[in-house]
């Protein structure tokens, strides 16, 4: 998801992870279409990329809107194709019309966790700069206000806990890793709605039955607890995250967004919580 070291699930966006590791019948072999994406480098052939300079030409798959989709853009003579999911971008790249994707580092984690035998991550980032990820809040008083309650409540939540234990149960995934009790809002103050894109897991991402979950989802249920606020989570494309902010559909984003001068132009941000980095993924 641009933003993305602090504490770093229509046809194809719906495919989920458990599918893609499922695929046992795909072929990750190069296709006969002459206008497919070349093999990536393997041990095997003792030629293996490298640098990021060993991606220039490639076939790139990006999730749209995102800072993978920038730094895509970036590499010389690259050719970029963004969708809306990053299982959508594994699909590519599992069949071979793409060279290799560029997503953060813990949504390429997931990808490569579901495909074990058709997915790797190289050992070099896309980018050298790192990016923080932050809730945004709509640009005005009333956002800005908003803004200083999630910074306060943030605080309390690392001074308490809960923010390790969220990062242990969805990040660090350790086995023993337990919440503490989520406590019922008594008189909230309101109900907060969240928009959010569950297509970055371990960040957002679809239960089986279709629930929103994930550190994020998880994270702003504990703020919003602490402020006083019910919350409700609406799902969206990535790219339509700030204009549903723009428009009053939602109150604040929580998507592993990325703080950025050209965001904070539309958009008031809380302190980060996490940093991140971009990876590569490339077929086995």
């Amino acid at each position: 998801m641009n933003m993305k070291k602090f504490f770093a699930l229509g046809m194809a966006a719906a495919l989920s992870l458990s599918l893609l590791a499922g695929c046992g019948s795909t072929s990750s072999a190069p296709s006969a279409d002459p206008g497919a994406a070349s093999p990536a480098p393997t041990e095997e052939t003792g030629n293996t990329w490298t640098s990021v300079e060993d991606l220039k030409g490639k076939k790139i798959a990006v999730q749209e809107g995102t800072t993978g989709n920038d730094i895509a853009k970036e590499i010389e003579g690259a050719e970029v194709s963004a969708f809306k999911a990053a299982t959508a971008c594994a699909m590519e790249l599992i069949n071979g019309r793409v060279d290799c994707i560029i997503i953060d580092t813990n949504p390429a984690q997931s990808l490569v966790n579901a495909n074990p035998d058709k997915l790797q991550l190289l050992d070099f980032p896309a980018s050298e700069e790192s990016e923080t990820y932050a809730i945004a809040t709509q640009k005005n008083e009333e956002g800005a206000a908003l803004a200083e309650e999630f910074n306060a409540a943030m605080e309390t939540l690392k001074e308490n806990g809960t923010f390790d234990a969220l990062v242990a149960k969805y990040i660090s995934k350790e086995e023993d890793a337990t919440l503490p009790e989520l406590a019922p809002v008594e008189n909230p103050k309101g109900t907060l709605v969240m928009g959010t894109n569950c297509e970055f897991e371990p960040f957002e991402y679809l239960t089986s039955d279709g629930q929103p979950t994930g550190f994020d989802v998880d994270y702003v249920k504990y703020l919003c607890a602490e402020m006083g606020y019910e919350v409700t989570v609406e799902n969206m494309d990535f790219d339509a995250l700030i204009p549903a902010l723009q428009s009053g559909r939602i109150d604040f984003i929580a998507a592993g967004l990325t703080k950025n001068p050209e965001r904070e132009e539309n958009a008031n941000f809380t302190n980060g919580y996490y940093e991140a980095v971009q990876s590569i993924v490339v077929a086995k």
